[in-house]
C-alpha cells in the first residue's frame, strides 16, 4: 500500500482492467517516469481515496490522476466531480484514459477540467505515447512551480 504521508510524488490510476494497468506501468517505465503508481480498481475506491486525503492533512494529493471513465461502482464523471469538489486536490491534473471516443465522454472530460483525453489505442506502440503525455504534464507542473517560487 502506498504511504500517502510520504513526501515522494505519486500518480493515482483508477482503472479496472488489469491488462491496461500493466500497459500504463510499462508506458511510464518506458519514459523513465519514476513516480510511484497507486492503483484503485473502481470509482468508489477512487472517491474514498480523495475524501481520505481531504480528511487528513498529513496525506498528499497525487501529482497526476489517470482516470478511466467507465469504472465499476461509480463512473468516471462522479469521480471527476468528487475530485473537483475536493478541498485539497481540486487542482490535480487529470488525464482521462478510456477506450471510448464518444462525444459525450469527451464533453464530460472537458466539463470537469481534464487536461488530456487519451483514447486507449489498439497497439502497444501507440499506448506507449501515454508516457509522453504524462512526462509533459509533470514537466509543465515543475516549470510552473519554479516560476511561482521565483
Amino acid at each position: 500500500m502506498l504511504n500517502l504521508g510520504d513526501r515522494s510524488e505519486y500518480i493515482l490510476l483508477a482503472e479496472d482492467n488489469s491488462a491496461d494497468v500493466e500497459l500504463v506501468r510499462e508506458a511510464l517505465a518506458d519514459r523513465a517516469i519514476t513516480h510511484k503508481l497507486h492503483v484503485v480498481d473502481d470509482g468508489e475506491r477512487a472517491m474514498d481515496f480523495i475524501q481520505r486525503i481531504d480528511r487528513d492533512s498529513t496525506l498528499h494529493c497525487p501529482k497526476l490522476f489517470l482516470l478511466d471513465l467507465h469504472l465499476p461502482k461509480r463512473d468516471g464523471e462522479e469521480v471527476l466531480r468528487c475530485l473537483r469538489a475536493s478541498e485539497r486536490c481540486r487542482q490535480t491534473p487529470v488525464v482521462v484514459l478510456t477506450s471510448s471516443d464518444s462525444p459525450s465522454d469527451r464533453e464530460t472530460a472537458n466539463r470537469n477540467a481534464a487536461l488530456h483525453y487519451f483514447r486507449k489505442p489498439s497497439t502497444l506502440e501507440q499506448f506507449m505515447q501515454l508516457g509522453d503525455v504524462v512526462k509533459n504534464i509533470i514537466a509543465l507542473d515543475a516549470r510552473a512551480r519554479t516560476e511561482f517560487a521565483s
